[in-house]
This record gives C-alpha cells, structure tokens and sequence, in this order.
C-alpha cells in the first residue's frame, strides 16, 4: 500500500525539500513550542477559527474537513469550501505573493474535494494579516503536469539527490541548524 503524502507538505517541499525530513525529526523528538519560531506560530493564528470549529455555522460551508485524493495519494484538510459557490479557501497569516506552493496546496484540496463528488469552481487565499482575498486561477493542463510532477519529486526525494540551497530561504528557515547545506 502506498503512504499518502500530507497536502501541507507540498508548500514546505516548494519552500525546500529537505524541510519535511527535518520537520519529522523535530516532530518526534520535541514538541512544536521548542522549535516553531514567530512566523510559524502566528500563521497557526490563520486557522484557529478552522481548528477550533468557530469560523462558520452555516451548513453550506465545510470546515476543517479531512479530505483525500486516491489518485494523488494525497491526504489533508481543507479550510473552508461554500458548498453553494464552489469556492474553495484557504487560510494564511499573510500572502504577499501567490507562491507555488500555495497553488499546489489548492489544486491537491480541490482534487481530493472533486473525488469525493464536490464541484469546485474558484480557488482563493485569504490573508488575515490584511484581511485580503486573492483568486487563483483553476489549474490549466499545463499547471495540472507541472502539479503532478512536483508530486513525483515528492515521493521520489533523497537527500542523495542534487540540491541548490536557496540564502534567502535558509535564513528564513527554522531547520537551518541541523541542514549541512544551510549557508547562513
């Protein structure tokens, strides 16, 4: 049986690939206040109306809901999806651009809502930190191939595998101590 791969680990592969693996050794070995640093503990911030079930009482919106894709072996949460609109959202602190990763993490939401018979018709991030709605396009086919072949590089990532750091992402990243490829 295939594992699935957890939707939120396609924004931390896009943000470095090394950064899963790191995140599972510190997952296990301590807990998230140890070593979750302000910017993660204030994006947590942008789902607790989700996590605490407090964000909606309205039947047509779904929160928090487990979803999965068979076809992907994708697994996860969405934020909120309008059962009526079709649009699906997901919640960050702050979006300053529409990164890769935010994308991929739609596309694998609607998927997985898709499979299990949901019609999703617009995608779109809310920024909390200036309480801002941003639309993202529905995936092209283009974008459907470029999806499918991050999800290949996922499940086929060693860290034998060539690897071009990025400074300003390692400065940025809580992991920076235990990686040999972090220059900062």
């Amino acid at each position: 049986m295939e594992s699935y791969i957890q939707i939120t680990q396609l924004n931390d592969f896009m943000f470095c690939p090394r950064s899963i693996y790191y995140h599972g050794v510190y997952a296990q070995s301590y807990s998230v206040e140890s070593y979750q640093q302000t910017p993660q503990k204030i994006g947590k911030s942008a789902h607790e109306a989700i996590d605490n079930g407090t964000y909606s009482t309205s039947k047509n919106i779904l929160c928090g809901l487990t979803v999965w894709s068979e076809k992907y072996s994708l697994l996860g949460c969405i934020d909120t999806f309008d059962k009526n609109s079709g649009v699906l959202t997901e919640r960050k602190y702050s979006v300053t651009n529409i990164w890769p990763g935010f994308r991929y993490q739609l596309y694998a939401q609607m998927f997985a809502l898709e499979e299990m018979g949901y019609s999703v018709k617009a995608l779109r991030l809310y920024s909390k930190k200036d309480n801002k709605m941003y639309n993202v396009d529905l995936p092209s086919n283009s974008e459907i191939e470029e999806f499918e072949k991050i999800i290949r590089e996922l499940k086929n990532f060693s860290f034998e595998n060539e690897f071009m750091q990025n400074p300003e992402k390692c400065k940025q990243c809580i992991y920076s101590t235990l990686c040999d490829k972090c220059t900062v």
